[in-house]
Formats: C-alpha cells, structure tokens, sequence
C-alpha cells in the first residue's frame, strides 16, 4: 500500500537540500526547561510578563520602546504556543526560534526576505524523509509548522519594517514638563494696595477670619464630653442611692 508525506509549504520533499545548509545550522537554547516550566505555572499574564522581563534582564518597560516591545514579542508568542498545547520541548524550540529571528532583525540587520529564508531552514526535516534526522525542530508535526509560518507572518514578518525602524532609527529623548503661572500678592507699596489680610485690623481678622487653634477645639470638646459623662454618672449615682432606701 503506497503512503504519501506531507511537507511544510515551501519545503517539498523532492527539492534539493544542500546538507550543509541543515549541518551549518543551529538554533539557540534561549529559554532552560526550568524557565519553561516556571512560565508554564503561571496564570496570570501580568506574572507571566513580569517573570520574561526577569529572563530578558529587562530594566525599564514603562519608558524603554525596545524593551517593552521585545518583552511583549516573547511573552506574545509564548502564550501563543501553550494556548496551541505545545509540549516543554515544542515550546523551548519556538522560543529559540523566536530569539534567532529576532536576533536577525535586532543584531545582524537581516533583511526580510534572508530571515524568512531562516524560517525555512529552521523547519528543514519536518515532514521531509530524507532530512528528518538532520533538523532541528522535527518533533513538530507538519500541520504545527504550518500554524508557525503563520503566526509568523502576522506578528513579525508583517510588521517587519517598524521592527528595523525601531532598533536602527535612533530616538528622540523628550522632557516632558509642565509650566505654571502662580499669582501672588505684590508687596505692600504704592501704586499696589496692600493684600486683604494685611489692610484690616488684627482684632478683626483674628475674631472673625483666623481659624481656630485644632489643640483648642479638642480641648474643648473634650471639656464638653467629660462633663455630660460626669452629669450622667451623678444622675445615675443618685438613683441608685434613692433606690437602695428601705
């Protein structure tokens, strides 16, 4: 009975594969199975985010474009290989093969068409007879290779030429600030009338302006409550003497 093997689009059996192009190449070990594992417990995105900026020695997220859109590209395809039930092997071989592109366009400048060209030879083997032995991301099955060319696509090829933009066209430092005018009072000398609190008499202001001293508003009230409770407790007192007459 004659079987038939699928291939990964753009990776036909019978094309001719120089063998050095599978031996010369390799894929960089970015993430220990420990790491994964510890990614793979997690929940939370946010802990998740938090956890790759620790492995991506990430400083400053909130103000640093790069790092904020590396850590969001790892995290992004990450989350994106355990929703697709990728086994800790399948998921440290996307991770490597995240970074080596990334590292492309980051590091050596890479155009597209050379890192799509990676793409291919990263996935050399898969569903391939005679290259299966030799490559390096072969416990993917096809139909997963496929959904990696695509996803792929979307997040990075796609959006290509922002990614060079942003690691060769250096950025502009902004100070943001912010003025304010204040008024204040001009001093007291003519043709300036003198301010409000300054023009009445003392007498005045104190008795009708100046705010009361806190210490002596507690005080008083203090005043006020022990001497209802001393009122109450004669009251109560008194009573209990009527009361105890025979």
């Amino acid at each position: 009975m004659a079987t038939t093997e699928e291939n990964v689009p753009g990776l036909q059996q019978d094309d001719p594969v120089p063998a050095s192009q599978v031996d010369d190449f390799s894929i960089p070990d970015f993430l220990s199975p420990s790491q994964i594992n510890s990614l793979l417990e997690i929940q939370d995105l946010d802990d998740i985010q938090r956890l790759m900026e620790g492995f991506l020695n990430v400083q400053d997220p909130e103000t640093d474009l790069k790092e904020a859109v590396l850590a969001d590209y790892y995290v992004s395809g990450f989350c994106w290989g355990k929703d697709k039930n990728f086994t800790l092997e399948q998921l440290r071989g996307l991770m490597g093969l995240l970074h080596l592109l990334m590292e492309n366009v980051q590091v050596k400048r890479m155009p597209l068409d050379e890192n799509v060209l990676q793409l291919a030879r990263a996935l050399t083997g898969i569903g391939h007879s005679v290259l299966k032995d030799k490559g390096r991301l072969t416990f993917f099955n096809v139909d997963q290779a496929k959904d990696i060319i695509d996803y792929f696509k979307i997040s990075l090829f796609q959006h290509y030429k922002l990614y060079e933009c942003m690691f060769t066209v250096p950025r502009d430092q902004m100070v943001i600030g912010e003025e304010q005018i204040v008024e204040i009072p001009q001093p007291a000398e003519a043709p300036f009338p003198v301010p409000l609190e300054e023009g009445i008499p003392y007498d005045v202001y104190a008795k009708f302006l100046l705010p009361p001293d806190p210490k002596e508003v507690i005080e008083t009230v203090e005043a006020e409550i022990n001497e209802k409770l001393r009122v109450q407790e004669e009251a109560s007192t008194s009573k209990i003497e009527n009361l105890q007459k025979p």
